[in-house]
């Protein structure tokens, strides 16, 4: 079918909804499916926000929720295909930071400007940023890890689950405060860098410090300092890189939940509402857990704020850096 026949077919669709009774318009959009867009595979901390959150938001509204994974290049086909999507409450995308406050500085021309093309919906969940070493570098700490590095730069490196994210850029980040360079690099996923480095063939890893844990208690890896405001109960023993001397280390990783821009303030304030009050469930709570993160509520205004914030954080660590992801 060619786009002129469905522009025809959904006009009259359009033209035979409005034409309904009010009851009959509202029954007919509480049968409509919810669509919830994952931008990555099952099994990671996206999917499982999505489907976490969009049952309960199911719950509250009384309509199906279908979780929808649209993975590839990097989460932008799943952003992609909610921008698309007419702002009418029915599509939903969850996604992190680095598609939201990271990506358009990343690009000559960005597909979209998150901050006024996209409505934010609510924050899911933050999460600290570790940098750990394997255990055959000889170090216990930052500030060993970087005099070690000082006295030979090629042991520099550090790999991330990817490149072009906060993960990439904090590594970065670290190496201009501390005057010592570091070089990243890029894996395909957090499991091939950890591999990596539990095996000594890359020095150092920075990455979420939830999925660290278990190799650093079976003594494969050494945590050294993470990007968090304050110690983190998984792992209280680690300094936060504020404690060890670099003050403009701390950044979140996080979630969030996303509508189609032109979506009416007063559906994404109910949305937000939902979610809120299904993060108090001692259900949801536990899951968050699971997946390492770390709930805080905000309004709309708020998590827009919040963003604002991020992006515009990102921006001069991302140009200094001279990254882009089009020479990539």
């Amino acid at each position: 079918m060619n786009h002129a026949v469905r522009g025809v077919l959904g006009a009259v669709v359009a033209v035979a909804v409005l034409s309904m009774p009010l009851a009959a318009r509202v029954e007919a959009q509480a049968q409509t499916p919810i669509r919830v867009f994952s931008g990555f595979p099952p099994g990671g901390a996206v999917d499982a926000l999505a489907r976490v959150f969009g049952e309960r938001l199911g719950e509250a509204l009384g309509r199906p929720v279908v979780v929808e994974n649209r993975s590839g290049a990097g989460g932008q086909i799943a952003i992609d295909a909610m921008r698309a999507a007419a702002p009418d409450g029915s599509t939903l995308l969850v996604a992190p930071d680095a598609n939201i406050s990271v990506y358009p500085h990343t690009v000559r021309t960005p597909a979209y400007d998150p901050r006024t093309e996209i409505a934010a919906v609510a924050h899911l969940g933050r999460y600290d940023i570790a940098l750990a070493v394997g255990a055959a570098v000889p170090v216990t700490d930052l500030k060993g890890f970087l005099a070690w590095v000082k006295e030979d730069r090629s042991r520099g490196s550090y790999g991330s689950a990817s490149a072009g994210s906060p993960l990439h850029f904090l590594g970065l980040m670290l190496g201009s405060a501390s005057g010592v360079p570091l070089t990243h690099v890029p894996y395909r996923g957090v499991g091939p860098a950890l591999a990596d480095a539990a095996g000594g063939q890359v020095p150092a890893v920075m990455l979420p410090l939830g999925t660290m844990t278990a190799q650093a208690r079976a003594g494969k890896l050494r945590l050294l300092a993470h990007a968090g405001a304050r110690r983190n109960p998984v792992a209280p023993e680690v300094p936060t890189f504020a404690e060890s001397g670099f003050p403009a280390l701390q950044v979140d990783g996080w979630f969030g939940l996303f509508a189609p821009g032109g979506t009416r303030p007063e559906v994404v304030s109910r949305y937000n509402e939902i979610i809120q009050q299904a993060s108090r469930q001692p259900a949801v709570r536990e899951r968050l857990r699971a997946l390492d993160l770390d709930f805080r509520e905000m309004s709309v205004a708020d998590f827009r704020a919040f963003i604002n914030a991020d992006y515009e954080r990102w921006g001069p660590v991302i140009r200094a850096s001279g990254f882009s992801a089009e020479s990539n």
